[in-house]
């Protein structure tokens, strides 16, 4: 009886000593789990095709099967112009998980409807700061617009994320849609929105821009 005793206290112990260490690993595994925000509009919210064909999705998909601990959050909204960046900045910041690394993607829309460029420029650069202050990591991607307001316009624009990635020491990644705008096949009938093979598309690319800062 003794002995019974002693076995079972024995695996008692073991059980719990278990229990207790996976409880452990679980909890260091998401203490250690990193974030990445994708600040943006309707080409990161994925307008048009399915949440799990977006380009944000996909990444995840390559991080998780790489092993890699980030969380990807898509932060994508329809619309969304420069002068609402702060507000959701703000907004993201108070979220006890900060996230290590912001990308933001702003500006299309601006562009589309004529905003002065010292004005995007403006909304985007105090972005930044309010990101910087929290000693997080930034990465600026480029936007480029159609001659729709002429090719001036268009040039400065696209000058200006240039400027802007200079003057605030951040990085600056390529136009999301390099390699998709003006062709139909990786588009959707609007010729704006990437579609599922568009976005595949844009996956690849911005995961072999930012593999460096995800090891």
């Amino acid at each position: 009886m003794k002995n019974f005793k002693n076995c079972f206290f024995f695996i008692s112990s073991l059980l719990l000593s278990l229990n207790l260490s996976a409880q452990n690993t679980a909890l260091k595994s998401a203490t250690a789990e990193k974030k990445i925000i994708f600040l943006g509009d309707s080409l990161t919210e994925g307008y048009g095709v399915d949440i799990t064909s977006t380009y944000t999705h996909l990444l995840q998909d390559k991080i998780t099967k790489e092993n890699l601990n980030w969380k990807v959050v898509n932060a994508g909204i329809s619309g969304s112009t420069t002068a609402s960046a702060k507000g959701r900045i703000s907004w993201i910041l108070k979220d006890k998980l900060k996230p290590s690394l912001v990308v933001i993607i702003l500006g299309a829309n601006d562009g589309l409807r004529g905003h002065k460029i010292p004005s995007i420029k403006k909304n985007l650069k105090e972005s930044i700061e309010l990101i910087k202050n929290e000693k997080i990591e930034i990465i600026l991607g480029e936007v480029w617009v159609p001659p729709n307001y002429g090719k001036e316009y268009s040039e400065d624009f696209k000058k200006m994320f240039a400027e802007l990635a200079k003057e605030s020491k951040v990085t600056l990644m390529p136009f999301l849609l390099k390699e998709v705008a003006g062709k139909p096949d990786l588009n959707l009938a609007d010729g704006i929105h990437p579609n599922e093979k568009g976005h595949q598309v844009v996956y690849e690319q911005v995961f072999n821009f930012i593999k460096p800062y995800l090891k």
